[in-house]
């Protein structure tokens, strides 16, 4: 059941979300984020009628918030700041702080054999706990995680694109997904590998035997979008069976950036068009965001650093958390 808000600003909250929802620019951590500050309100200003100034101090840094965090935490309400100024309903400035700071995490970088024992075991798990359960819940997983994980590394995607991606999204014909919701550059289109084409024809028929009307490509039960925690969970589970450094499913489309830049060595130094290509089939808003793959890249880093001293750090901007980030 919906959750309703609690304090005055309740009918704009909900203008807003459907204003969102409409541009397909709404998911679940921004109703979150958006109730925390409902709550806000409706404890600290419970006579109020107007948005002011002094209520935005909930979206203030935090003590306990490092790198983006707080940025994450508070974009929706500076969008719908920004949006209330739109209708005059208030004349208080959004003063969100849209710099990216840089990350300490970095990538896991994938060898062929943890890849190769990650996604037999992946397989293996999946299959045995569908067999034990026997519910739609388990058939769905063993059906989409193996194929989920698969199209990240394939395609350099965003976890929280393929969980976003609806079945007209997917041409399975001419071997094209089109991404029309993202938290980068908007609408981009990808050209699958003839391999996970084929893994992907595969996984629709059964899906479409089993869910003959989904509207999501890889649905929850309901035919809703699966949460974050979905693709964390099922990653870390398989994961840590087999191995004890760091990863998570997000590292599989850095493991992808990192292969193409990889690959470059051999084709010379003519870097601007490989890196623009590689830039828009990532979804990045500039191609600033795909430098920053050159840092976990050893090989060209090294040879950008002979060729660059100079201005090496300057050219090369370290991942943000941003980019770390779904």
């Amino acid at each position: 059941m919906k959750r309703p808000f609690k304090s005055f600003l309740a009918p704009l909250f909900e203008e807003f979300i459907l204003s969102r929802q409409a541009a397909g620019q709404w998911c679940k951590t921004y109703y979150e984020n958006l109730h925390y500050f409902d709550n806000y309100i409706a404890d600290k200003y419970p006579t109020a009628d107007i948005i002011t100034d002094e209520m935005t101090s909930w979206c203030n840094p935090r003590p306990t918030e490092n790198g983006n965090s707080c940025r994450v935490r508070t974009t929706v309400i500076w969008n719908f700041i920004d949006y209330a100024r739109k209708r005059k309903w208030t004349k208080s400035r959004s003063k969100r702080n849209s710099a990216s700071v840089p990350s300490s995490y970095l990538p896991h970088y994938f060898t062929r054999e943890e890849l190769v024992s990650f996604f037999h075991e992946c397989d293996i798990y999946f299959m045995k706990l569908s067999l034990r359960q026997r519910s739609l819940h388990a058939l769905l997983n063993r059906l989409e995680l193996p194929v989920f994980f698969r199209l990240l590394l394939s395609s350099g995607m965003r976890t929280c694109e393929v969980r976003w991606l609806k079945c007209r999204n997917v041409d399975l014909k001419n071997g094209v997904v089109e991404i029309e919701k993202s938290k980068g550059a908007g609408q981009h289109r990808i050209a699958l590998h003839q391999s996970m084409l084929a893994i992907l024809k595969k996984y629709n028929v059964a899906m479409s035997e089993l869910m003959p009307r989904r509207e999501y490509f890889f649905p929850d039960r309901n035919d809703n979008v699966h949460t974050p925690a979905w693709e964390g969970y099922h990653f870390r589970n398989i994961w840590y069976r087999l191995n004890t450094e760091a990863a998570r499913a997000y590292d599989l489309r850095s493991h992808y950036a990192v292969t193409n830049i990889t690959k470059w060595e051999d084709h010379g130094y003519e870097l601007s068009g490989k890196l623009l290509f590689l830039s828009r089939s990532m979804g990045h808003k500039s191609i600033q965001s795909t430098y920053g793959y050159f840092h976990i890249t050893p090989m060209l880093t090294d040879k950008l650093k002979r060729n660059t001293e100079n201005s090496f750090n300057n050219v090369l901007p370290q991942l943000s958390d941003d980019e770390n980030e779904e």
